[in-house]
């Protein structure tokens, strides 16, 4: 299949960000019959409609009859300024959202930001930046997705179960998309993030060397230092109690909305 229209593209993964799929991405792309753009994100609907739906579906064009699901993994689709664009251009999508405690979330972000957004606290993220909060309130997104997209063609995964099952985790989404699910990825019982060793991603930026960073956390390496990390358990600092205390209290009708539309039990997530 070479993609020609937006009617040829079959599923996307709309986030949320910082909640798994870069490792999805990355399982994803070993499968023989799925198709993703060469880069994981285009920022189409949400950061460069501008450039028009031509621009977007050419990012499609290396897509072949072999390909049984083609589409994107991009995080900032379930954003509301996003979801009518996309549901305009892509009304026949199958939809995947994949959703983190939030609070956890916001703090990953923050992690992830900090150096190119020059934060010197996680609190001084949060009071400066609003979206941090914002992308964890799952389900007013939800809300705005469900007026443009029937239930059934939207998939609502969380990050918890991408950790307690990876193999099921992805054979589900494997099931969703329409493609074979007897399929054996490298990524299983890994992890692919961007917290690869915080001083020197920091460095890095300071100096401009941004790309240099990708490759080198996309490399051998960088699986090297987040095994070691994770295993000395220095993969982040401490979160202020306070600040936890806080963000619970905030996220808590937020996560019991989301916890009665799902029918699952988040309480967990008030309490980290």
């Amino acid at each position: 299949m070479q993609v020609k229209e937006a009617s040829d593209i079959t599923f996307l993964m709309i986030g949320c960000q910082r909640c798994g799929t870069t490792w999805t991405d990355a399982a994803l792309r070993e499968h023989p019959e799925v198709f993703l753009p060469i880069k994981k994100q285009s920022y189409f609907f949400d950061r460069k409609y501008d450039k028009g739906i031509e621009w977007y579906l050419s990012k499609f064009s290396a897509a072949s009859d072999d390909h049984l699901a083609v589409g994107e993994i991009a995080t900032g689709y379930c954003l509301p300024q996003a979801i009518p664009l996309m549901a305009k251009h892509l009304p026949h999508v199958k939809l995947l959202m994949v959703m983190r405690n939030p609070i956890e979330r916001a703090y990953s972000n923050f992690q992830s930001r900090q150096a190119e957004s020059n934060w010197s606290t996680f609190e001084e993220a949060i009071a400066s930046d609003p979206d941090l909060l914002e992308r964890g309130q799952y389900i007013d997104q939800i809300d705005e997705l469900l007026t443009y997209y029937d239930r059934d063609q939207v998939l609502f995964l969380l990050y918890d179960d991408l950790h307690t099952n990876d193999q099921e985790y992805l054979n589900t989404v494997l099931r969703f998309i329409g493609v074979h699910e007897k399929f054996q990825s490298s990524l299983i019982g890994q992890r692919k993030n961007a917290s690869l060793f915080p001083h020197l991603r920091k460095r890095l930026h300071q100096l401009g060397f941004k790309s240099l960073l990708s490759t080198i956390s996309k490399s051998w390496i960088g699986d090297k230092v987040r095994r070691h990390r994770k295993k000395k358990g220095r993969s982040y600092h401490s979160m202020n109690q306070d600040t936890k205390t806080k963000l619970g209290e905030h996220f808590q009708p937020f996560n019991k909305k989301l916890s009665e539309f799902l029918q699952r039990d988040l309480s967990h997530w008030d309490t980290i």
